[in-house]
């Protein structure tokens, strides 16, 4: 069963407060300016009422986006006032004036001023195709009103040069910012595309361990009462293939189950006698010695791998070593932790020439006391015997 997982927006999210605060920066202080250097001298030409409350709602607008960007939680609807503050302002232009004939030969409407931010504004709320609607309202208006005389009455190129520039100036913004966005959507979607692949690694990682895990047990247990079984030729041997067989089953169906509690402990002592007596049981010519220097818990999951480990040591040399090889296995707990060591003088191997298909030291042993956190040597040469050394530290 397979889940959508919603995209993210983290770099996009960070990026639009990027845009948001460099914009809130730049319109306020920019109007706090123009307030004083145009603003203010234009109230001599007409009603200031108008200008104050036009110019109000600009700066309101722009302080809102300074607010939200730097303080607040960064919503974009600040550039869509700041737009509506322009065309109110530009709807109630006319009135603000009233002295046309004391207008400067090079005067200029203080909306010239605040065209800009308004565009930009526009364009970084309104989605592609209503920005450039809104683009063809700004640039087109203030063309009309510069060739009226309460926009200055110029000549037809000089208002369209205005324009253009209008025009130009809120595209270049536009297309920076649309740049920057694409970007950012771009990371987030890569950023999903990293998860996703780990989830999936994950998931496929884990059900590798699982089947590892049965495969090692199968090994282990299943296929040693088989041999069992097969060399059962006498009563004391068929009494230790059926017990085997009941252990198998025990152990695959606490698989099945996951009956194992690891956070349960047991004592290192009470491991060490209890894995001395098993191999006693099953392998009477293994000479085991044991010395117990310090007592401590013992994590149930990992006295079942490297017991488990430990029985694969012997298993192998037993099934590998030849029939004249002595086998030794020494059991030590100190202040270091647990040490097994499973020892013989047979045959020996290169362990880095063991076909792959052979799961006895790669799975049984390697991997089942590394995944617990044990350290595992393995040290041995044709003619020259075998060693398997186990270690566990509760303090690793």
């Amino acid at each position: 069963m397979s889940s959508t997982r919603n995209p993210s927006t983290f770099a996009k999210t960070r990026i639009e407060r990027v845009i948001g605060r460099v914009f809130s920066v730049a319109a306020t202080s920019m109007s706090v300016a123009q307030i004083f250097l145009v603003g203010i001298s234009h109230s001599k030409f007409g009603n200031p009422l108008y200008l104050v409350v036009t110019l109000g709602l600009i700066l309101l607008a722009q302080l809102a986006a300074l607010y939200t960007f730097w303080l607040g939680s960064a919503n974009t609807r600040v550039y869509l006032w700041h737009g509506l503050a322009y065309v109110i302002a530009f709807i109630a232009y006319p009135f603000s004036v009233s002295d046309v004939e004391s207008f400067p030969s090079d005067y200029r409407a203080w909306l010239w001023w605040w065209t800009g931010t308004a565009a930009i504004a526009m364009t970084m709320y309104l989605p592609k195709w209503w920005s450039f609607l809104y683009l063809g309202f700004m640039p087109v208006s203030y063309l009309f009103l510069r060739l009226q005389p309460i926009g200055g009455g110029v000549g037809l190129g000089s208002a369209i040069l205005d324009a253009t520039y209008i025009l130009l100036y809120a595209l270049a913004i536009q297309a920076l910012v649309g740049m920057l966005r694409t970007a950012a959507i771009e990371v987030d979607a890569s950023n999903d595309a990293v998860a996703e692949t780990s989830a999936r690694r994950a998931q496929l990682d884990a059900t590798e361990r699982e089947r590892q895990k049965l495969d090692e047990l199968v090994h282990d247990q299943v296929l040693n009462t088989l041999i069992l079984a097969a060399n059962a030729d006498t009563p004391e041997r068929q009494e230790m293939a059926a017990a085997s067989a009941a252990v198998a089953v025990e152990r695959l169906h606490a698989t099945a189950t996951e009956d194992v509690n690891d956070l349960e402990q047991i004592s290192v002592g009470s491991f060490i006698d209890s894995l001395a007596l098993s191999l006693r049981r099953g392998n009477t010519d293994v000479e085991i010695s044991i010395s117990k220097e310090l007592d401590f818990q013992l994590p149930l999951a990992v006295g079942i791998a490297l017991a488990d480990a430990a029985v694969q040591a012997v298993t192998n040399s037993i099934q590998h070593a030849g029939a004249k090889a002595t086998r030794q296995v020494h059991l030590k707990s100190d202040r270091h932790g647990l040490k097994i060591v499973v020892k013989d003088d047979g045959k020996g191997f290169w362990e880095s020439k063991i076909p792959k298909d052979r799961l006895g030291i790669r799975n049984s042993i390697r991997r089942r006391a590394a995944a617990v956190g044990a350290d595992v040597r393995i040290a041995s040469s044709p003619r020259k015997g075998a060693t398997v050394i186990l270690k566990w530290s509760p303090n690793a």
